[in-house]
C-alpha cells in the first residue's frame, strides 16, 4: 500500500511540476511577445522588421500551449509587470533566444525557386 502511495504522490508531484514548468515558459514567452511589441515601435527599419519576426515566434510558442490566451492583454500585462531594468534584461534573454534560431540557414537548405517557365 506503501508503494502505491508513494507512486501515486510522485505522479502528482511530477504533473504539478510540469504545469509549473510551462506556465513559467508561457509567462517567459508573454515578456518576449512584450519586449518585441514594444521595440516594434522603434522607428529603426532593422529592429522593427526583427522585433516583427520575434514577436510571431513568441505568438506561436504561447498559441500552441495555450490557445485561449488573449495575446493582447496578456503582453500588455507582462509588460506593466516589468521594471525598466526587467525590460532591459528581457530583452537580452529574448534575443539571445532569437539568435538560437538560424533563419538564414533554412533558407540556404531549401530548394532554390525556379524561373517561370523551367
Amino acid at each position: 500500500m506503501s508503494f502505491a502511495r508513494n507512486c501515486l504522490a510522485a505522479a502528482l508531484f511530477l504533473a504539478v511540476a510540469g504545469t509549473a514548468r510551462a506556465q513559467d515558459t508561457r509567462d517567459a514567452d508573454l515578456r518576449c511577445l512584450a519586449v518585441m511589441a514594444k521595440i516594434n515601435q522603434l522607428q529603426d527599419q532593422v529592429h522593427q522588421i526583427e522585433s516583427f519576426m520575434g514577436g510571431y515566434y513568441f505568438m506561436g510558442r504561447i498559441q500552441a500551449v495555450a490557445p485561449e490566451l488573449n495575446l493582447g492583454a496578456g503582453a500588455v500585462e507582462a509588460y506593466n509587470k516589468m521594471s525598466p531594468a526587467e525590460f532591459i534584461s528581457e530583452t537580452q534573454r529574448c534575443e539571445q533566444q532569437m539568435r538560437t534560431i538560424r533563419l538564414s540557414e533554412i533558407g540556404r537548405a531549401m530548394p532554390k525557386a525556379q524561373p517561370e517557365g523551367k
